[in-house]
Formats: C-alpha cells, sequence, structure tokens
C-alpha cells in the first residue's frame, strides 16, 4: 500500500461522559484531550492506552446487557498486557469490576456451554506458520479477563504467548 494508514480513534455514544471520563481516568491514566460539545451533545476526547476515544452523550440511549446477562461480549475493546494477574490485581485496586477472569472461565464456560451451539471455541482454520501441533506443544497461549464499565462497556485483557515467527498481535 502506497498510503500510510494508522488507526486514528474510536467513537462510543454513552449515557454519561463523565461516567466514561472518570473510568478511563481512574483505571487506565487517561489525558483529556478535549472536552465540550460535538453537535450539540456532550463529548469528551481522551487519551487512553495509546488509543484515542470519542465519547458522546446519548442519556437516552438503551443499555446493552450487563454483569450475569452478557455471555458473548461481542462488543468489546481489547487491550494486550504483559501480565495478566498483575492487570487484574491493579485494575481492581483502582475499582475495576471483572465478569471474566481465567480463575473464573470454569463456570462462565459451563454456563455458556449450556446453551444451543455450546461449544466455547472451535477453530476452523490457524494461519501459518502456527499449527494446532505447536498449540498443543504450549508455543501459542491466549488468556483473557474482562471488566465492566460504564453503559456495560466490556474492556477485554489479553495476555497473548506467540512464536516470534507469527507476530500477530502488537506488542
Amino acid at each position: 500500500m502506497a498510503t500510510n494508514y494508522r488507526f486514528m480513534e474510536v467513537a462510543l455514544a454513552t449515557r454519561d461522559v463523565q461516567a466514561q471520563e472518570d473510568f478511563w481516568r481512574r483505571l487506565f491514566d487517561a489525558r483529556v484531550l478535549f472536552r465540550g460539545r460535538m453537535m450539540g451533545q456532550r463529548f469528551v476526547r481522551l487519551l487512553a492506552c495509546g488509543i484515542t476515544f470519542i465519547f458522546r452523550e446519548q442519556p437516552d440511549r438503551p443499555l446493552p446487557p450487563g454483569p450475569d446477562e452478557e455471555l458473548d461480549f461481542l462488543q468489546h475493546l481489547g487491550l494486550r498486557v504483559d501480565d495478566l494477574g498483575a492487570a487484574i490485581a491493579e485494575l481492581e485496586a483502582r475499582g475495576a469490576r471483572f465478569v471474566f477472569t481465567p480463575g473464573n472461565a470454569a463456570g462462565y464456560f459451563r454456563r455458556w456451554q449450556q446453551r444451543p451451539g455450546g461449544a466455547a471455541i472451535e477453530t476452523s482454520y490457524i494461519a501459518p506458520p502456527l499449527t494446532r501441533e505447536r498449540i498443543a506443544a504450549g508455543e501459542y497461549k491466549h488468556d483473557v479477563a474482562i471488566l465492566v464499565g460504564p453503559d456495560h462497556l466490556w474492556v477485554e485483557l489479553n495476555q497473548v504467548r506467540e512464536p516470534a515467527d507469527t507476530d500477530w498481535y502488537p506488542r
């Protein structure tokens, strides 16, 4: 590609701009870049985890499923961490509420598997050079924890151990 495309921002609707700002500042040391009104709606633009977020207020926005209702976490923000256990401990100390961790995954997957279609993950393709055998040998491991933010915004923490020859995820 001749053009250099770079990721700029994630823009999300929220019921409460101040709650989002407080959450991202408290848990992830976000820096507020702008705050005010955009197209008549309250907004905040902040920088957290190397990403610029814009939250625009829509007070009547219906909430997605919350803790104990959501099992799929289809819409979420994924962050990579080097030490998932340390990240969970740090964020819990800052007030984070985790709904999924490696420690409670077995119970979660039991609930998930009781639904029609049941299997948690079925992989039909693995990009070379990784193979099922290399995964079974422990060369690739992916652990996850999910915390809930304002408006049931799911934030996923990922600790990925991958072989050097894959280099799939940003470090």
